[in-house]
This record gives structure tokens, C-alpha cells and sequence, in this order.
């Protein structure tokens, strides 16, 4: 297992750029942190959307298969110690090998030999990671199905959705349509992988309410993180701060 990390900015709001200088204003899209009962979680919020998970994920990439054969008892044992320790949101996606799998068969474990006030704090947060076609309702509505049966529960706890190519923009479709699946109860929150300012800014400028964007982390690019961060925070307190043309903002 691995540790997982969200990047959230303490209020997210929308921001443009024109060729010439311009001052930020607040926008009514804002995803925010803060910290929930236990200094083990945080709730994740946009609007009435939100979920309490483990500051520290665990993550299910190395059951990809990358790393070896994956003994099925032994990680769903290992899983459950993990959750035993207060370490109980797991992060998984659609193309982790049999991560959903086996989240499923933990998640039924943990009904069977766990008290419901233990189910209730366990996390099974996936990804979407959907080949570049034609993004309908009925295909993202079946994509959603699988991870679902997987899984085995009636809701996901978060559907964190990744998208290739920026130049054809069905990303928005397909966001709606999870949107729409989140109103119907099989998604509790709807979340990003890996997208960058421009088009997280166009995703909350039409009103998809995601709750995090889980990014790469590495110290050399710390700064553009930070400078989004501070960026955004000036916006809200209705700081005016001009941003020059072309300037690069790295959530």
C-alpha cells in the first residue's frame, strides 16, 4: 500500500486570464478542507457535497500487478489491519488490477466482522479512467455499474475522474453525466485525477461540484501549488492582485 495525496486549496475559486493584466475576483465554486472530529480525517466539501476521509490514504496501485502476484487473503488481511489502525480510506481505480475486487471482498468482511460504527468511518474511494470515445449517458452510467458491482456497495464513496486529452472536450459531458449519478445516490461525491488549472477552473465555472483534484506531488513543483493557493485565498478575502498574461497555475 502506498500513501495517496489530495491536493485541495483552502477555498477554490475561479480565476481567468486575459492578455492583458487583470484582478481576481471570488467565485460562488468553492471546494474546501477543514479539519473533522479526529485529526486523523478531513472533510472534503463543495456546497452540500461532502466527505470526512483519512488524512492518509491508502493507496491500492501496487495490486496492479506491476509488483508481483497478488496474494487475494493476504491483502484483504493487510487491508483490514490497516483500517484496524485508523487507517481506513482506501484510494483504487477502474485499472488498479483487482483493487475494486478486493475492496469489495474487504468491504464484506468488515459488515460481517466489524460493528457498524467501523463500517460507517471505512472509505473506498475509485478512479474513472475512460478511453477516449464518445462520452454518453448510458456508457458512463454502465462504466459507473461495474465499479459499483466491484466494489460492492450501492453508492461510491468518491468517483475520482481522469481525463487524456484535453483537446477533445467530452470531459464536461462525461462530468455531467456523473453529476447526474451522484443525484441518484450511486456516487456519493464526485472528484478529479490529475487536472490542470485551466480546466478545473472551466469544470467549477459550469458548475460541477467536485470536492478535490488528486494530483502528482513533488517538491520541485511545490511553488506552483502554493502560488495557486495564495492566489485564490487573496481572491476570496477580495484582495486585487493583477496576474500577468500566460501566468501558469500548476492544482
Amino acid at each position: 500500500m502506498s500513501a495517496s495525496v489530495h491536493y485541495i486549496s483552502p477555498n477554490l475559486a475561479t480565476a481567468r486570464t486575459r492578455p492583458v493584466l487583470r484582478a481576481l475576483g471570488a467565485s460562488s465554486a468553492r471546494c474546501c478542507v477543514s479539519t473533522a472530529e479526529s485529526s486523523r480525517q478531513v472533510l472534503l466539501k463543495n456546497g452540500s457535497d461532502t466527505l470526512d476521509i483519512c488524512r492518509v490514504l491508502n493507496g491500492m496501485w501496487q495490486t496492479s500487478g506491476g509488483w508481483g502476484r497478488i496474494d487475494r487473503n493476504d491483502a484483504v488481511d493487510a487491508m483490514l489491519c490497516y483500517a484496524d489502525a485508523g487507517l481506513s480510506t482506501f484510494d483504487m481505480a477502474d485499472h488498479y488490477g483487482p483493487a475494486e475486487d478486493l475492496y469489495g471482498i474487504f468491504i464484506n468482511r468488515v459488515r460481517r466482522e466489524r460493528p457498524p460504527e467501523f463500517l460507517a468511518n471505512v472509505r473506498g474511494l475509485t478512479k474513472w479512467v475512460p478511453p477516449p470515445v464518445k462520452m454518453t449517458s448510458s456508457y458512463v452510467r454502465e462504466s459507473i455499474d461495474i465499479s459499483r458491482k466491484r466494489m460492492d456497495v450501492s453508492s461510491l464513496d468518491m468517483l475520482q475522474f481522469h481525463w487524456w486529452d484535453y483537446s477533445n472536450p467530452g470531459y464536461l459531458d462525461a462530468l455531467k453525466h456523473l453529476t447526474d449519478l451522484k443525484e441518484e445516490g450511486k456516487i456519493k461525491t464526485v472528484s478529479l485525477t490529475n487536472f490542470d488549472t485551466e480546466r478545473l477552473r472551466i469544470i467549477l465555472e459550469n458548475e460541477i461540484p467536485v470536492v478535490s483534484n488528486q494530483v502528482k506531488f513533488q517538491n520541485i513543483e511545490l511553488f506552483g501549488y502554493l502560488f495557486t493557493c495564495l492566489v485564490l485565498t487573496l481572491a476570496d478575502i477580495n484582495w486585487h492582485i493583477a496576474i500577468p498574461s500566460g501566468a501558469t497555475f500548476n492544482c
